[in-house]
């Protein structure tokens, strides 16, 4: 048995990708026998940020300092964790800063830093953007200030990478994180592991009929522009135009969901569309629908389409062989099997797909058994973390 510490800002099994992967790995740890310790820094709410039997220890937020504010953080998280750390057996960080602080206090190659997207890179404004739109001097110095922040981030977190044992959980992550911190691979460790998916709590619905008149379409996911639920809702406009009954249920929250709910309204399509909020049940909702379709521009990996594999949903992405998309969806949908890639974010591409399914129910059937097979196969939580464990004791 193994003492492992995870480390992170903040938890929350409903709150995003990160807090997910969190409570799902300290799950299966737990099932191995492991003693697991999650430290994190901020919460409003722990309601479903661990499993029973996994220890939580909250930290100290740092004192901020504007511009210099990562600096702060990870002094404070030094300091804070130095006496601590040493005392487990493996350690893995879910941040950059906690990556850093981590393999500053133990030393190279003693933390595993499961990495999500580089922080500097994933959806900031560039800096001659910021000084476009800036309109006082107070608006000048702001963007300067957040444009040295974010340098300072990027060398922190080069540095960790460097320190670090990388996890990856796509290889479409590998490479874009590395070529953006311009590292060599063959100077570092690296690992790709993708997530995993509890196939005992996502499970098909046993009650499904599929010749139901209505397509059900579901997504879930934090709502901000890159996950591009419009692509959705227009698509959507289209099905109604032609008279496919159908209905999308959106699960998520974010700061994009007025301006998608007034879409829906200006579409008029706000009476098939449903915005149920954030869902801690997220696995009931899954069952409740056909097909789950989430066209993101951007994605770390995307546990939510392996979360509806194992809910016997085929999946609708965006493929990244164009180029122009950041996402990992090729490396999870086999297209045309356990559901569709779309070449571009096209929405009547996405609404030509919709049809085919629609109209074609044992397809939909066949793809959602298959869905659920390549779920149960190739990505589960055991075969995950056993490759972690493996990992660390290198």
């Amino acid at each position: 048995m193994a003492k492992i510490a995870i480390l992170y800002e903040t938890l929350g099994r409903s709150k995003g990708g990160i807090e997910a992967w969190i409570f799902s790995a300290s799950e299966e740890l737990f099932y191995q026998g492991h003693q697991v310790t999650l430290f994190y820094v901020n919460n409003s709410e722990l309601s479903d940020a661990t499993p029973v039997n996994v220890s939580l220890v909250k930290l100290k937020p740092h004192v901020r300092f504007k511009t210099f504010d990562f600096y702060s953080q990870i002094w404070s998280l030094y300091f804070q964790l130095k006496d601590v750390l040493s005392t487990f057996d493996m350690v893995w960080a879910r941040s950059f800063t906690m990556a850093w602080a981590g393999s500053t206090i133990l030393g190279k190659g003693k933390v595993v830093y499961v990495n999500a997207a580089p922080y500097a890179y994933y959806g900031q404004i560039t800096f001659t953007e910021k000084i476009r739109k800036s309109m006082s001097v107070r608006d000048y110095l702001r963007a300067i200030s957040s444009d040295l922040s974010l340098r300072i981030a990027y060398q922190l977190e080069k540095s960790a990478i460097q320190r670090c044992k990388n996890v990856f959980l796509s290889k479409a992550r590998k490479v874009e994180t590395l070529e953006y911190f311009n590292l060599d691979e063959n100077n570092l460790s690296c690992s790709v592991v993708p997530a995993g998916v509890n196939i005992n709590r996502f499970f098909p619905s046993e009650e499904k009929e599929y010749k139901d008149s209505y397509l059900k379409i579901i997504t879930v996911c934090r709502l901000a522009p890159d996950k591009n639920v419009q692509c959705v809702l227009r698509a959507m406009k289209e099905l109604i135009c032609l008279n496919i009954p159908s209905t999308l249920t959106i699960v998520g929250a974010g700061d994009f969901e007025f301006y998608l709910k007034q879409l829906a309204t200006d579409l008029r399509i706000d009476n098939c569309v449903s915005f149920v909020g954030r869902q801690e049940n997220v696995e009931s909702w899954y069952r409740k629908n056909d097909v789950f379709v989430l066209p993101s521009l951007y994605e770390g990996f995307g546990s939510v389409y392996i979360e509806a594999m194992a809910s016997g949903l085929p999946c609708i992405a965006i493929s990244n062989k164009s180029g122009k998309f950041s996402v990992a969806s090729d490396e999870i949908i086999i297209n045309g099997v356990n559901g569709f890639l779309m070449f571009d974010n096209d929405i009547m591409e996405l609404k030509s797909i919709l049809m085919k399914i629609y109209f074609n129910r044992l397809l939909l059937k066949q793809m959602s058994y298959k869905a659920r097979e390549i779920a149960e196969k190739s990505f589960n939580w055991k075969k995950s973390i056993n490759k972690l464990l493996d990992i660390s004791m290198k």
